[in-house]
């Protein structure tokens, strides 16, 4: 696994050489079976590697955070703004929510995540697409503006409503018992 794709970090060979290409060996990286792993962080993001790469469709396998008190107060914020960077970027939204989840479990040997299959623990996120306009932020401070992002507005882990951001999981005060 690669993690910080799209990074430009220390002594590590960018995946884009300096025309916007990426690198042959890095396809043929992939063809071998090595992973991607967006992994954003706090200084691990760069759009001058990210929208070329897209653009020449090498998408990640997986994406991540990195999540960190460094990477959560700077361009990456949290897993919804990485998501919604690459949806920006063109990657179709079930490719989006499938790095995040199947394809992510799947790579860390974790079949009983990222599925809502049989069996499956009831870990269940409802996300939907804001449109508007939106600006993301990369990790050396440049912005690309979008006109779509992500917005989680349910979420239940183990079976049970951990976060409900307007009220879906719950009945109209009129329609309460001993409301009337």
């Amino acid at each position: 696994i690669l993690t910080h794709t799209y990074a430009h970090v220390g002594a590590r060979i960018p995946i884009v050489d300096d025309n916007g290409k990426v690198r042959p060996y890095v396809w043929a990286a992939r063809k071998r079976g090595v992973i991607f792993d967006a992994g954003h962080g706090g200084g691990s993001f760069l759009f001058r590697q990210a929208v070329p790469a897209m653009q020449q469709g090498f998408h990640p396998d997986v994406i991540s955070t990195d999540l960190h008190i460094g990477s959560q107060n700077s361009g990456m914020k949290d897993i919804l703004n990485t998501m919604s960077k690459f949806l920006n970027l063109g990657m179709p939204l079930p490719d989006v929510i499938k790095a995040n989840t199947a394809r992510a479990a799947e790579v860390i040997k974790r079949t009983d995540l990222g599925h809502l299959g049989a069996g499956a623990e009831a870990d269940i996120a409802v996300l939907s697409v804001r449109r508007g306009t939106f600006g993301f932020i990369d990790t050396s401070g440049g912005k690309l503006m979008g006109n779509q992002k992500l917005e989680c507005e349910l979420t239940i882990k183990a079976g049970r409503v951990v976060w409900d951001l307007n009220g879906m999981s719950r009945a109209l005060w009129t329609e309460k018992e001993g409301s009337r």
